[in-house]
Protein backbone atom coordinates (compact mmCIF):
# COMPACT_ATOMS: atom_id res chain seq x y z
CA UNK A 1 0.00 0.00 0.00
CA UNK A 2 1.34 3.43 -0.92
CA UNK A 3 1.03 6.65 0.99
CA UNK A 4 -0.04 9.86 -0.75
CA UNK A 5 -0.27 13.43 0.44
CA UNK A 6 -3.58 15.29 0.39
CA UNK A 7 -2.42 18.64 1.69
CA UNK A 8 0.27 20.25 3.76
CA UNK A 9 0.93 18.06 6.75
CA UNK A 10 -2.04 15.83 5.91
CA UNK A 11 -1.12 12.29 4.83
CA UNK A 12 -3.52 9.53 3.79
CA UNK A 13 -3.25 5.95 2.60
CA UNK A 14 -4.38 4.82 -0.80
CA UNK A 15 -4.43 1.40 -2.48
CA UNK A 16 -2.11 0.88 -5.44
CA UNK A 17 -3.77 1.09 -8.86
CA UNK A 18 -3.72 -2.14 -10.87
CA UNK A 19 -2.15 -1.49 -14.26
CA UNK A 20 -3.30 -3.53 -17.23
CA UNK A 21 -1.34 -2.56 -20.35
CA UNK A 22 -3.90 -4.33 -22.57
CA UNK A 23 -6.73 -2.21 -21.19
CA UNK A 24 -4.68 0.89 -21.90
CA UNK A 25 -4.15 -0.19 -25.52
CA UNK A 26 -7.86 -0.91 -25.96
CA UNK A 27 -8.87 2.41 -24.46
CA UNK A 28 -6.44 4.31 -26.67
CA UNK A 29 -7.84 2.64 -29.79
CA UNK A 30 -11.46 3.23 -28.71
CA UNK A 31 -10.69 6.91 -28.21
CA UNK A 32 -9.32 7.13 -31.75
CA UNK A 33 -5.69 7.31 -30.73
CA UNK A 34 -2.72 5.78 -32.49
CA UNK A 35 -0.91 2.73 -31.11
CA UNK A 36 2.03 0.68 -32.33
CA UNK A 37 0.50 -2.52 -33.67
CA UNK A 38 3.82 -4.33 -33.35
CA UNK A 39 4.19 -3.41 -29.69
CA UNK A 40 0.52 -4.07 -28.94
CA UNK A 41 0.72 -7.59 -30.38
CA UNK A 42 3.78 -8.28 -28.24
CA UNK A 43 2.01 -7.00 -25.12
CA UNK A 44 -1.00 -9.25 -25.77
CA UNK A 45 1.47 -12.12 -26.22
CA UNK A 46 2.58 -11.48 -22.64
CA UNK A 47 5.74 -9.46 -23.32
CA UNK A 48 5.61 -6.32 -21.19
CA UNK A 49 9.18 -5.76 -19.98
CA UNK A 50 11.03 -3.31 -22.21
CA UNK A 51 14.02 -5.64 -22.51
CA UNK A 52 11.81 -8.45 -23.80
CA UNK A 53 9.98 -6.13 -26.19
CA UNK A 54 13.34 -4.96 -27.55
CA UNK A 55 14.44 -8.59 -27.91
CA UNK A 56 11.44 -9.47 -30.06
CA UNK A 57 11.92 -6.22 -31.96
CA UNK A 58 15.39 -7.45 -32.89
CA UNK A 59 13.93 -10.78 -34.01
CA UNK A 60 11.56 -8.89 -36.27
CA UNK A 61 14.57 -6.91 -37.52
CA UNK A 62 16.12 -10.23 -38.51
CA UNK A 63 13.02 -11.22 -40.49
CA UNK A 64 12.75 -7.79 -42.11
CA UNK A 65 16.43 -7.67 -43.03
CA UNK A 66 16.20 -11.15 -44.53
CA UNK A 67 13.33 -9.95 -46.71
CA UNK A 68 15.28 -6.84 -47.77
CA UNK A 69 18.24 -8.95 -48.86
CA UNK A 70 15.93 -11.28 -50.73
CA UNK A 71 14.25 -8.38 -52.49
CA UNK A 72 17.57 -6.74 -53.43
CA UNK A 73 18.82 -10.01 -54.90
CA UNK A 74 16.09 -9.81 -57.53
CA UNK A 75 17.97 -6.90 -59.11
CA UNK A 76 21.61 -8.06 -59.37
CA UNK A 77 22.59 -5.58 -62.10
CA UNK A 78 21.42 -2.35 -60.48
CA UNK A 79 19.36 -0.85 -57.73
CA UNK A 80 15.73 -1.94 -57.33
CA UNK A 81 13.06 0.26 -58.95
CA UNK A 82 12.00 3.36 -57.07
CA UNK A 83 10.08 2.56 -53.90
CA UNK A 84 6.87 4.31 -54.93
CA UNK A 85 6.76 2.25 -58.14
CA UNK A 86 7.12 -1.13 -56.45
CA UNK A 87 4.33 -1.36 -53.88
CA UNK A 88 2.80 -4.55 -55.26
CA UNK A 89 6.21 -5.93 -56.21
CA UNK A 90 7.47 -5.45 -52.66
CA UNK A 91 4.28 -6.85 -51.15
CA UNK A 92 4.51 -10.00 -53.28
CA UNK A 93 8.23 -10.33 -52.53
CA UNK A 94 7.52 -10.18 -48.79
CA UNK A 95 4.78 -12.79 -49.14
CA UNK A 96 7.06 -15.12 -51.12
CA UNK A 97 10.02 -14.55 -48.80
CA UNK A 98 8.00 -15.59 -45.74
CA UNK A 99 6.71 -18.72 -47.47
CA UNK A 100 10.10 -19.69 -48.90
CA UNK A 101 11.81 -19.17 -45.55
CA UNK A 102 9.37 -21.53 -43.78
CA UNK A 103 7.11 -23.47 -46.16
CA UNK A 104 5.41 -25.43 -43.36
CA UNK A 105 3.73 -22.39 -41.90
CA UNK A 106 0.20 -23.22 -40.82
CA UNK A 107 -0.46 -24.09 -37.18
CA UNK A 108 -2.65 -22.92 -34.33
CA UNK A 109 -0.33 -20.23 -32.96
CA UNK A 110 -2.05 -16.86 -32.59
CA UNK A 111 0.42 -15.00 -30.36
CA UNK A 112 3.05 -12.99 -32.23
CA UNK A 113 5.89 -14.24 -30.03
CA UNK A 114 5.12 -17.87 -30.92
CA UNK A 115 4.80 -16.94 -34.59
CA UNK A 116 8.14 -15.10 -34.64
CA UNK A 117 9.92 -17.95 -32.84
CA UNK A 118 8.34 -20.51 -35.16
CA UNK A 119 9.40 -18.57 -38.23
CA UNK A 120 12.99 -18.19 -37.05
CA UNK A 121 13.33 -21.75 -35.74
CA UNK A 122 15.94 -23.78 -37.64
CA UNK A 123 13.63 -26.77 -37.41
CA UNK A 124 12.01 -26.96 -40.87
CA UNK A 125 9.12 -28.99 -39.48
CA UNK A 126 8.14 -26.47 -36.82
CA UNK A 127 5.01 -24.65 -38.03
CA UNK A 128 4.54 -20.92 -37.60
CA UNK A 129 0.95 -19.84 -36.98
CA UNK A 130 -2.78 -19.82 -37.67
CA UNK A 131 -4.45 -17.43 -40.10
CA UNK A 132 -4.45 -14.88 -37.26
CA UNK A 133 -0.79 -15.46 -36.42
CA UNK A 134 0.42 -15.44 -40.02
CA UNK A 135 -1.61 -12.33 -40.82
CA UNK A 136 -0.16 -10.61 -37.74
CA UNK A 137 3.38 -11.33 -38.90
CA UNK A 138 2.79 -10.22 -42.50
CA UNK A 139 1.09 -7.07 -41.23
CA UNK A 140 3.83 -5.93 -38.84
CA UNK A 141 6.62 -6.53 -41.37
CA UNK A 142 4.53 -4.99 -44.15
CA UNK A 143 3.88 -1.89 -42.06
CA UNK A 144 7.63 -1.57 -41.53
CA UNK A 145 7.86 -1.49 -45.34
CA UNK A 146 5.26 1.26 -45.53
CA UNK A 147 2.60 -0.97 -47.10
CA UNK A 148 -1.02 0.20 -46.67
CA UNK A 149 -2.52 -2.94 -45.18
CA UNK A 150 -5.98 -3.52 -43.76
CA UNK A 151 -7.74 -6.58 -42.41
CA UNK A 152 -10.46 -8.64 -44.08
CA UNK A 153 -12.52 -10.93 -41.87
CA UNK A 154 -15.73 -12.91 -41.84
CA UNK A 155 -15.48 -13.52 -38.10
CA UNK A 156 -13.71 -16.87 -38.25
CA UNK A 157 -11.00 -16.18 -40.84
CA UNK A 158 -8.69 -13.23 -41.51
CA UNK A 159 -6.49 -12.08 -44.36
CA UNK A 160 -4.84 -8.87 -45.54
CA UNK A 161 -5.81 -6.31 -48.13
CA UNK A 162 -3.17 -4.12 -49.74
CA UNK A 163 -4.16 -0.75 -51.19
CA UNK A 164 -2.11 1.51 -53.44
CA UNK A 165 -3.77 4.45 -55.15
CA UNK A 166 -6.98 2.96 -56.58
CA UNK A 167 -5.73 -0.63 -56.72
CA UNK A 168 -6.32 -3.32 -54.12
CA UNK A 169 -4.95 -6.81 -53.62
CA UNK A 170 -6.13 -9.52 -51.20
CA UNK A 171 -3.43 -11.55 -49.44
CA UNK A 172 -4.30 -14.99 -48.01
CA UNK A 173 -1.44 -15.82 -45.66
CA UNK A 174 -2.38 -19.49 -45.15
CA UNK A 175 -1.99 -20.37 -48.85
CA UNK A 176 1.35 -20.28 -50.71
CA UNK A 177 -0.64 -19.19 -53.79
CA UNK A 178 -2.70 -16.70 -51.80
CA UNK A 179 -1.20 -13.43 -53.06
CA UNK A 180 -3.77 -11.51 -55.14
CA UNK A 181 -6.47 -14.02 -54.26
CA UNK A 182 -10.21 -13.69 -54.74
CA UNK A 183 -12.43 -13.63 -51.66
CA UNK A 184 -14.28 -16.93 -51.21
CA UNK A 185 -17.60 -15.18 -50.51
CA UNK A 186 -19.18 -11.80 -49.80
CA UNK A 187 -19.20 -12.14 -46.01
CA UNK A 188 -15.77 -10.55 -45.53
CA UNK A 189 -15.66 -7.06 -44.04
CA UNK A 190 -12.69 -4.68 -44.17
CA UNK A 191 -11.26 -3.24 -40.93
CA UNK A 192 -8.17 -1.22 -39.99
CA UNK A 193 -5.12 -3.42 -39.48
CA UNK A 194 -5.18 -2.77 -35.72
CA UNK A 195 -8.35 -4.89 -35.47
CA UNK A 196 -6.15 -7.98 -35.74
CA UNK A 197 -5.71 -7.44 -31.99
CA UNK A 198 -9.33 -8.45 -31.40
CA UNK A 199 -8.76 -11.73 -33.24
CA UNK A 200 -5.61 -12.43 -31.23
CA UNK A 201 -7.53 -11.83 -28.00
CA UNK A 202 -10.31 -14.14 -29.17
CA UNK A 203 -7.75 -16.79 -30.11
CA UNK A 204 -6.03 -16.47 -26.74
CA UNK A 205 -9.42 -16.84 -25.09
CA UNK A 206 -9.99 -20.12 -26.93
CA UNK A 207 -6.63 -21.41 -25.69
CA UNK A 208 -7.47 -20.47 -22.12
CA UNK A 209 -10.93 -22.00 -22.41
CA UNK A 210 -9.39 -25.30 -23.59
CA UNK A 211 -7.14 -25.13 -20.53
CA UNK A 212 -10.30 -24.71 -18.37
CA UNK A 213 -9.25 -21.21 -17.32
CA UNK A 214 -12.76 -19.89 -17.91
CA UNK A 215 -12.37 -16.61 -16.02
CA UNK A 216 -9.32 -15.62 -18.10
CA UNK A 217 -11.05 -16.74 -21.30
CA UNK A 218 -14.08 -14.58 -20.54
CA UNK A 219 -11.82 -11.58 -19.94
CA UNK A 220 -10.17 -12.16 -23.31
CA UNK A 221 -13.49 -12.41 -25.15
CA UNK A 222 -14.71 -9.26 -23.40
CA UNK A 223 -11.55 -7.39 -24.41
CA UNK A 224 -12.04 -8.53 -28.00
CA UNK A 225 -15.59 -7.16 -27.89
CA UNK A 226 -14.44 -3.88 -26.36
CA UNK A 227 -11.93 -3.51 -29.17
CA UNK A 228 -14.40 -4.48 -31.89
CA UNK A 229 -18.04 -4.27 -30.75
CA UNK A 230 -19.13 -5.77 -34.10
CA UNK A 231 -17.21 -9.02 -33.48
CA UNK A 232 -19.99 -11.61 -33.46
CA UNK A 233 -17.68 -14.59 -32.96
CA UNK A 234 -16.34 -13.17 -29.69
CA UNK A 235 -19.91 -12.73 -28.40
CA UNK A 236 -20.63 -16.35 -29.27
CA UNK A 237 -17.51 -17.55 -27.48
CA UNK A 238 -18.17 -15.43 -24.39
CA UNK A 239 -21.72 -16.79 -24.33
CA UNK A 240 -20.25 -20.28 -24.11
CA UNK A 241 -18.30 -19.37 -20.97
CA UNK A 242 -21.45 -17.94 -19.41
CA UNK A 243 -23.38 -21.05 -20.39
CA UNK A 244 -20.79 -23.27 -18.71
CA UNK A 245 -21.22 -21.42 -15.42
CA UNK A 246 -25.04 -21.72 -15.79
CA UNK A 247 -25.60 -18.00 -16.34
CA UNK A 248 -28.14 -18.81 -19.02
CA UNK A 249 -29.68 -15.36 -19.29
CA UNK A 250 -26.33 -13.70 -20.02
CA UNK A 251 -25.35 -16.52 -22.36
CA UNK A 252 -28.55 -16.11 -24.37
CA UNK A 253 -27.96 -12.35 -24.58
CA UNK A 254 -24.47 -12.95 -25.99
CA UNK A 255 -25.68 -15.57 -28.47
CA UNK A 256 -28.46 -13.25 -29.60
CA UNK A 257 -26.00 -10.43 -30.12
CA UNK A 258 -23.71 -12.76 -32.08
CA UNK A 259 -26.59 -13.54 -34.44
CA UNK A 260 -27.49 -9.88 -34.84
CA UNK A 261 -23.92 -9.19 -35.94
CA UNK A 262 -23.31 -12.45 -37.84
CA UNK A 263 -26.65 -13.96 -38.97
CA UNK A 264 -24.83 -16.79 -40.75
CA UNK A 265 -23.04 -17.98 -37.59
CA UNK A 266 -24.58 -21.46 -37.44
CA UNK A 267 -23.07 -22.39 -34.09
CA UNK A 268 -24.72 -19.37 -32.48
CA UNK A 269 -28.12 -20.65 -33.70
CA UNK A 270 -27.36 -24.03 -32.13
CA UNK A 271 -26.16 -22.40 -28.93
CA UNK A 272 -29.34 -20.34 -28.63
CA UNK A 273 -31.33 -23.56 -28.85
CA UNK A 274 -29.14 -25.32 -26.31
CA UNK A 275 -29.41 -22.58 -23.71
CA UNK A 276 -33.19 -22.31 -24.25
CA UNK A 277 -33.42 -26.06 -23.75
CA UNK A 278 -31.72 -25.70 -20.38
CA UNK A 279 -34.05 -22.81 -19.52
CA UNK A 280 -37.10 -24.97 -20.22
CA UNK A 281 -38.12 -23.02 -23.35
CA UNK A 282 -38.49 -26.19 -25.40
CA UNK A 283 -40.64 -24.92 -28.29
CA UNK A 284 -38.29 -21.99 -28.92
CA UNK A 285 -35.31 -24.34 -28.71
CA UNK A 286 -36.98 -26.64 -31.22
CA UNK A 287 -37.16 -23.79 -33.74
CA UNK A 288 -33.43 -23.10 -33.35
CA UNK A 289 -32.45 -26.74 -33.84
CA UNK A 290 -34.70 -27.10 -36.88
CA UNK A 291 -33.07 -24.00 -38.36
CA UNK A 292 -29.61 -25.51 -37.87
CA UNK A 293 -30.68 -28.78 -39.48
CA UNK A 294 -32.13 -27.05 -42.52
CA UNK A 295 -28.65 -25.69 -43.18
CA UNK A 296 -26.56 -28.63 -41.96
CA UNK A 297 -28.48 -31.91 -41.96
CA UNK A 298 -25.43 -33.73 -40.59
CA UNK A 299 -25.26 -31.61 -37.39
CA UNK A 300 -25.42 -34.49 -34.90
CA UNK A 301 -25.79 -32.42 -31.73
CA UNK A 302 -28.61 -30.39 -33.22
CA UNK A 303 -30.43 -33.62 -34.15
CA UNK A 304 -30.09 -35.04 -30.62
CA UNK A 305 -31.30 -31.80 -29.06
CA UNK A 306 -34.16 -31.44 -31.54
CA UNK A 307 -35.41 -34.95 -30.73
CA UNK A 308 -35.21 -34.20 -27.02
CA UNK A 309 -37.04 -30.87 -27.29
CA UNK A 310 -39.66 -32.36 -29.62
CA UNK A 311 -40.37 -35.26 -27.28
CA UNK A 312 -40.90 -32.91 -24.33
CA UNK A 313 -43.07 -30.54 -26.33
CA UNK A 314 -45.27 -33.42 -27.49
CA UNK A 315 -45.47 -34.93 -24.03
CA UNK A 316 -43.92 -38.16 -25.21
CA UNK A 317 -41.24 -40.14 -23.45
CA UNK A 318 -38.18 -37.97 -24.03
CA UNK A 319 -34.73 -38.97 -25.12
CA UNK A 320 -32.73 -39.81 -22.02
CA UNK A 321 -31.47 -36.62 -20.34
CA UNK A 322 -28.04 -38.21 -19.98
CA UNK A 323 -27.53 -37.86 -23.74
CA UNK A 324 -27.54 -34.06 -23.33
CA UNK A 325 -24.93 -34.02 -20.56
CA UNK A 326 -21.81 -34.09 -22.79
CA UNK A 327 -23.19 -31.53 -25.24
CA UNK A 328 -21.49 -28.17 -25.09
CA UNK A 329 -22.08 -24.99 -27.07
CA UNK A 330 -20.29 -24.65 -30.39
CA UNK A 331 -17.35 -22.25 -30.77
CA UNK A 332 -15.75 -20.28 -33.56
CA UNK A 333 -12.00 -19.65 -33.89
Amino acid sequence: MSRGRRGKGDWFWRSPVTYDPEERIIEEIRLGGSVSLERSLLVIAGVTAEQEISGYGRKLDTIHEGYLRSFASRFPIGAPPRREHTVFLRARALFEYLWNAKPRRCDGNVLLTDVIDGHLSPDPHRPVGSCVGLTSLYTVVGLREGLRLTLLTNGSHVLNRLTSDDRTCNIENTDPLGFACDLPDTSFVEHPAVMILAHVLNGRGLLREKANDFAAAERDYTKAIQLNPAYGTAYNNRGTIRFLRHDYGSALTDYGRALELSPGLLEAHFNCGLVKLHMGRHLEALEDFNHVLTIDRAHRDARICRDFASAIAEGAAPVAQKHLQPLRPGRED
